[in-house]
């Protein structure tokens, strides 16, 4: 197993771009001119149909101030992985000269594959440098406000003259594809950010038909999140919260109201004695992550402990917001419901 010790925080996170496309109006059909003592007619419907297929400039209203993207961006700069994942399905991996960190984990990113295509790496969006930033020479700045330091870093960044997008946390699937709606346009791909979108619910559609009816199994979902604050159980404020009731499950912190993700505590895991328990990979570690909790005398008293519904999978599937999220639907529903010979 891979035992990786840079920290990555727990994010989950993202809010909106709005963007619209240019309009033109159709010029008069005839100018007046001086030709021989003759009108001569003008056609301009030519120049004023390439005006219409131009996208830009993109206006976008976000928190009561409006941010133009004048020309379409060629040095896009995601601040976050959620954002690199979604500009990543976009574009040319040459438009984005830094990202964070995150997008060279195979336990977090789904982008490995091109990661290295991208020079260089920026510091945390908690701990910002201006200047970097500055280096880059970025035209489009996007970050998701996942924590207060990094909403302070979004301030620090307004007062460079550069377009700043800011998200907020993608804590469901649906959020995700707005932003990847949103982000497309913003960038000049909106179409392709739309057949992703769609592909995307139609995924999700025939995975949910062959979900039994009349089932909804209680899951908890564990998960580290970095450093050594060990696994945390999984609430609604991450996207696998969402995925869990895609699949037709409940989450099982719901059975003791819990609002957001926190650390596990065995005596709050007994309180939900789960149908199943989904552990997630975090650093590639595997069980090893979970020794504390597997250790405790009280694990082997739960019913999916007993019953042996355990299950791993790794945090890009499940843990960050990407369109590989639906093949973690997928591996979550064949898991439960045992369909992986119907489908």
């Amino acid at each position: 197993m891979i035992n990786k010790k840079h920290y990555i925080s727990l994010f989950f996170i993202i809010a909106l771009i709005l963007g619209g496309c240019a309009n033109s109006e159709q010029v008069d059909d005839h100018n007046n001119s001086l030709n021989n003592g003759e009108e001569k007619e003008i056609d301009s419907s030519n120049d004023a149909e390439n005006l219409a297929d131009q996208p830009f400039p993109v206006t976008i209203k976000q928190d009561d101030k409006e941010i133009t993207i004048k020309e379409e961006p060629e040095n896009i700069l995601p601040l976050s992985l959620e954002v690199a994942e979604i500009v990543l399905e976009l574009v040319d991996p040459s438009r984005i000269p830094a990202t964070t960190k995150g997008i060279d984990d195979p336990y977090l990113s789904t982008h490995t594959d091109i990661s290295d295509e991208i020079p260089n790496r920026i510091s945390a969006a908690t701990n910002i440098d201006p200047e970097e930033i500055i280096s880059y020479d970025t035209d489009l700045l996007l970050i998701t406000k996942m924590y207060g330091e990094q909403e302070n870093a979004a301030k620090t960044l307004s007062q460079l003259d550069t377009p700043i997008l800011s998200f907020d946390t993608m804590v469901t699937v649906d959020q995700f594809m707005e932003s990847m709606t949103l982000i497309g346009e913003a960038i000049g791909e909106k179409e392709k950010a739309e057949n992703i979108v769609a592909e995307m619910k139609t995924e999700i559609a025939s995975i949910q038909e062959v979900i039994p009816e009349n089932e909804s199994p209680s899951v908890l979902i564990l998960s580290e999140v970095g450093g050594d604050m060990g696994p945390f159980m999984m609430g609604p404020t991450n996207i696998s919260y969402d995925l869990t009731q895609l699949a037709g499950a409940t989450p099982a912190v719901d059975s003791i109201e819990l609002d957001r993700s926190t650390p596990a505590a065995i005596e709050q895991i007994l309180k939900m004695n789960p149908d199943y328990i989904l552990l997630v990979d975090f650093f590639g570690q595997g069980e090893k992550g979970f020794e504390e909790l597997m250790n405790d005398p009280g694990w082997n008293t739960l019913e999916a402990v007993k019953e042996e519904r355990i299950e791993m999978i790794e945090a890009k599937y499940i843990l960050n917001p990407n369109v590989e999220n639906i093949e973690g639907l997928k591996m979550m529903t064949d898991w439960l419901y045992g369909l992986e010979d119907s489908r």
